[in-house]
């Protein structure tokens, strides 16, 4: 999925200068990638949890795979494939060994999670001979919390910047008008949209709350609610995964591997999340002109400017987050004022062909 989505165009782009091949875990979606991006992908199945006898069964096709293929370069993202990765391409004597922390489920840990998360951190960039992150705010918290090393951040942040041509509003009021009928949302109603897992560290808990006590005020609210529950891993609270399912003023459509329609008849876009690396969603829907509201901690805070470019409040805080989404329901000016000026922001700090430029000659560099 993140290949599809978060990463989608960087290994077409980057075939141009170099031979690129994909590695990710089988998934019913590899062909439609192969096909988009015009590279081979291997599958070799790697579990986000906790799973040691299956790490080692990956590490060793990983190892295998590439050895074999014999690269200058090993690029790797998220926390268990960069691990693997970079510990099976260190083992093949690859030159160049890349780790970019795009996320930290660390930062949410306590415990023995904890301890063990951050040695596998640790040892993920032990094995590396570089390491990139997606924001300023997440390389200094690496730096003061687990290692000393020297980070690189790709041009203004973010793993692939945004495609600011196909994330602009196209959609004329007819056209919203018949996306809002098919979701039962009436022309007048203000639109609140979260797109991304439906998990605790996301903050859905805080939005569900904060929402159910705005619609009392504000009858015409409605909580748009795009992607899929991760029952296992992360899960929000069954009292308020009960209003989703009931509460007529909250939509669910699950995942969506295109969001534009959904953007389009956005009013509000908000993250409440409790970490973040630099979060596309919020390119996205920023790309698009939609006033933006988030929590206030790194990445997020890099993105929106506060009362500029959208609204920050506080994390884990409901009142906050009522109060930020309130501000922009109740002041017109400065909703406007805002919805005017995100489109331009994000262009000038986070257009896609920029991120990959700066990328390209990342690489230059290591090799």
């Amino acid at each position: 999925m993140s290949l599809a989505t978060l990463l989608k165009g960087q290994a077409k782009y980057l075939s141009e200068f170099y031979e690129v091949k994909l590695v990710t875990s089988n998934s019913h979606i590899n062909s439609r990638i192969t096909e988009f991006e015009g590279v081979e992908v291997k599958t070799v199945d790697m579990s986000r949890k906790i799973t040691p006898f299956q790490d080692l069964r990956a590490l060793y096709k990983l190892y295998k795979f590439i050895l074999n293929e014999n690269p200058d370069i090993v690029y790797t993202f998220t926390p268990k494939a960069g691990l693997l990765g970079m510990m099976a391409s260190f083992l093949a004597r690859v030159p160049v060994r890349i780790h970019n922390v795009v996320g930290m489920p660390l930062m949410e840990a306590n415990g023995k999670k904890l301890i063990l998360l951050k040695f596998t951190e640790r040892l993920t960039y032990f094995f590396s001979t570089k390491i990139f992150c997606n924001s300023f705010g997440l390389k200094e918290h690496i730096n003061s919390n687990l290692t000393s090393l020297p980070i690189t951040v790709i041009g203004q942040g973010s793993i692939n910047g945004v495609d600011t041509k196909y994330f602009k509003n196209k959609y004329n009021k007819e056209e919203e008008l018949k996306i809002r009928g098919e979701y039962n949302i009436l022309k007048d109603d203000f639109v609140i949209t979260f797109i991304g897992r439906i998990v605790k560290d996301k903050g859905i808990n805080e939005l569900v709350e904060s929402f159910i006590n705005l619609v009392k005020k504000y009858p015409n609210l409605k909580l748009l609610l795009v992607g899929d529950y991760e029952e296992d891993l992360n899960p929000i609270n069954k009292k308020n995964k009960k209003f989703i399912d009931e509460f007529e003023s909250i939509i669910t459509v699950g995942f969506k591997n295109d969001i534009r329609k959904f953007l389009g008849i956005t009013d509000l876009f908000t993250l409440p999340s409790y970490r973040e690396g630099l979060p596309n969603s919020l390119l996205e829907a920023g790309s698009f002109g939609i006033p933006l509201l988030a929590t206030d901690i790194n990445g997020c805070n890099e993105i929106i400017e506060n009362n500029e470019t959208g609204i920050l409040v506080k994390k884990k805080d409901v009142k906050s987050l009522e109060e930020g989404i309130e501000k922009l329901i109740v002041n017109k000016k400065l909703y406007s004022y805002i919805r005017d000026n995100v489109r331009d922001r994000i262009i000038k700090k986070y257009d896609q062909n920029y991120f990959w430029k700066e990328l390209k000659n990342e690489f230059k560099k290591v090799l």
